[in-house]
């Protein structure tokens, strides 16, 4: 395990979002698989597997550039501080930055106060003027959305404490207190929440190259 947590630390940051996502997908595919097949007929359970599909299609643009090294500087830094900030748990500061990557940090402009039409007008396009770009490319969008359902997965799948959680125990995506719960029956004591998580992700090692 210390070698494949090892091997994890020392993929480059294209190949950590790589494995760290590809193995999120698997992760969710395998808990769709693993469902009565009643619950699989049902309106709701059909929808479920076109989400993961439709995830799974938009991601594959992601998993691309990461392959070819070619993900851009500013999504490249972003997404790894959204992968260490899952694999600490801290899914609070996970979405801290995965806003700040969406729509970037555009403060209103010095001086722009006026709130009549035309003044509204003219602060409303220098606001949009100074939003990230990222947005506006379609593939992006939606690779950004799916990992935002990824980032949700894996708070249900690795629950933390309501205080590093979005939206604790929101019944949208299953039940984090109950996976909380859970997680504290079965925990050992040679292994604290956040090793876990991390050997989870080192040990989807191979993926980068498949």
């Amino acid at each position: 395990m210390k070698r494949l947590k090892s091997n994890f630390e020392e993929l480059c940051d294209e190949d950590k979002i790589l494995v760290f996502f590809k193995r999120l997908l698997k992760e969710w595919e395998q808990e769709l698989e693993d469902r009565p097949e009643a619950e699989k007929r049902t309106g709701r359970g059909k929808s479920m597997v076109a989400t993961f599909k439709q995830c799974a299609r938009y991601l594959k643009p992601l998993f691309k550039f990461c392959r070819k090294k070619c993900l851009p500087d500013d999504i490249r830094r972003a997404l790894m501080v959204v992968v260490e900030c899952c694999m600490k748990r801290d899914y609070l500061a996970a979405m801290d930055q995965y806003i700040k990557m969406a729509i970037g940090n555009a403060p209103w402009p010095i001086g722009v106060t006026m709130v009549g039409i035309h003044e509204r007008s003219a602060r409303e396009k220098i606001y949009t003027n100074s939003v990230a770009h990222i947005m506006n490319d379609e593939t992006t969008r939606k690779y950004l959305q799916s990992i935002k359902r990824l980032m949700t997965l894996c708070q249900r799948r690795y629950p933390s404490l309501p205080s590093k959680s979005v939206e604790f125990n929101s019944l949208a995506n299953g039940s984090d207190l109950q996976s909380l719960l859970l997680e504290e029956k079965q925990k050992t004591s040679n292994h604290n929440a956040e090793e876990r998580l991390r050997l989870m992700a080192a040990g989807a090692t191979e993926d980068a190259s498949a």
